[in-house]
């Protein structure tokens, strides 16, 4: 998935979330203990593995094979039926799609609701679809059960029109439902999605890239 922003205003959104995170200090003491539910399948049980994905920016993905998303949910499960893969992610609809500014980031880390998710199907393996220096990518064993609460995560996310269906507002863009801001990013969504598969992992922790990576290593396999 190509992040559609301008490389070199990356940094201004990192220190404008490195002042937020200043001034609330709480937040980082402000978080419910972590879920003890194993997320991995027993012995002989079927697993499925999602793939946390960070694009050496601040942006971090959700990638999983598309067959294995239950039928009926995910509405990119039908839009990109002729990939393998389908990679997710969720964030601000300015800071998502347009060139990054200072204003742009200070009104999203305020608080915003206009959010989008972006979704990108592709084929190739994910060792060679990432094989890029800057991504680092964490694979997680689910249990089947586990990668159905997750996939119903990512489904609850889509804002639906008055027929139920999903609102594009571009190729691979959808409408979203959630509010953006400093203290829920997109690592933040990704976090509750493994918490709710059962992950051992506390979201309020996991606002920036590097925070989500390391309370998930201990319970992934790195691939790249």
């Amino acid at each position: 998935m190509q992040i559609r922003r301008k490389s070199g205003r990356r940094p201004g959104l990192r220190g404008l979330v490195q002042i937020a995170l200043a001034v609330w200090p709480f937040l980082l003491f402000a978080c419910a203990s972590a879920t003890t539910s194993p997320q991995a399948p027993r012995p002989g049980q079927l697993s499925r593995t999602v793939y946390v994905v960070h694009h050496g920016t601040l942006h971090t993905g959700l990638a999983v094979k598309r067959s294995d998303i239950p039928r009926d949910r995910w509405p990119a499960n039908r839009d990109f039926a002729g990939s393998r893969y389908i990679e997710v992610g969720w964030g601000d609809d300015d800071g998502y799609r347009k060139p990054l500014t200072s204003g742009i980031a200070l009104r999203a880390l305020m608080g915003s609701k206009r959010t989008v998710l972006l979704a990108d199907g592709f084929s190739q393996a994910i060792p060679l679809k990432y094989n890029d220096p800057k991504f680092t990518v964490l694979a997680v064993d689910l249990s089947v059960a586990g990668f159905t609460r997750l996939c119903d995560h990512i489904q609850q996310t889509y804002a639906l029109n008055e027929k139920g269906k999903p609102v594009r507002v571009g190729e691979g863009w959808y409408r979203a439902r959630g509010t953006y801001s400093a203290f829920n990013t997109c690592n933040t969504w990704i976090a509750i999605g493994l918490r709710k598969a059962g992950c051992p992992i506390s979201p309020a922790l996991c606002l920036m890239p590097g925070q989500l990576l390391s309370r998930v290593r201990p319970f992934a396999r790195a691939i790249r």
